[in-house]
């Protein structure tokens, strides 16, 4: 999953929102004095990924994009929260502009009192809506470009994220199906999880 269903599979409290998101760059570590909601956001993203990396869904879905890579799953976890986008009304209770609108508000002003590189992440993911880049095919599409600009010329010549726009076109309706039976799943792991929560959240 990445960062947009992250935020969604969260408590209902800003500092575990971050802690769910801030748990990739900082590889699960948290602050000396961050609050404990922070650092059950970050085992919560754990619990999210081992759930998802498991899932014969998700293996299906890695197959429709063809062989193994390195960048498939990254490619997957952006098609997932594209198709989480388009669906959105079926899983939150807020509408997605105005939910985004309030996360950056909330994570902007939480981020102030952390230190300088998760302060840095927070303020780069406000400043380019980043949970909001992934609403149509087009964006999906031009985010990976945006991720091969950051790739390595030696890796370029064996793999880019953009190489798998042709096959995310074709099998569309087939991924998205994936997407639409597994999803539901997730929430239920997260509800039922003892860091996760069955009344304190923005899901329905």
């Amino acid at each position: 999953m990445n960062w947009l269903a992250h935020t969604l599979l969260s408590r209902k409290n800003i500092d575990y929102q971050l802690g769910n998101v801030l748990a990739d760059p900082l590889r699960g570590r948290a602050w000396q004095d961050a609050s404990d909601a922070l650092k059950a956001g970050m085992k919560m993203h754990k619990s999210i990924d081992k759930f998802t990396d498991k899932h014969a869904l998700i293996a299906n879905s890695k197959s429709r994009l063809g062989q193994d890579g390195h960048l498939k799953g990254v490619v997957l976890d952006l098609l997932h929260d594209h198709f989480l986008s388009l669906n959105w009304d079926l899983y939150c209770r807020w509408e997605l502009g105005f939910y985004l609108e309030r996360f950056n508000h909330k994570a902007s002003k939480a981020s102030a009192a952390y230190p300088d590189r998760p302060q840095q992440i927070v303020n780069r993911m406000v400043a380019s809506n980043l949970l909001g880049q992934y609403q149509t095919l087009e964006d999906l599409l031009t985010a990976l470009q945006r991720i091969d600009s950051r790739l390595s010329e030696r890796t370029k010549i064996k793999e880019t994220a953009s190489q798998y726009s042709d096959v995310i076109v074709a099998e569309y309706e087939g991924l998205l199906a994936d997407f639409l039976s597994f999803f539901p799943q997730l929430i239920d792991h997260f509800k039922s999880h003892r860091l996760g929560s069955e009344t304190s959240h923005y899901l329905l």
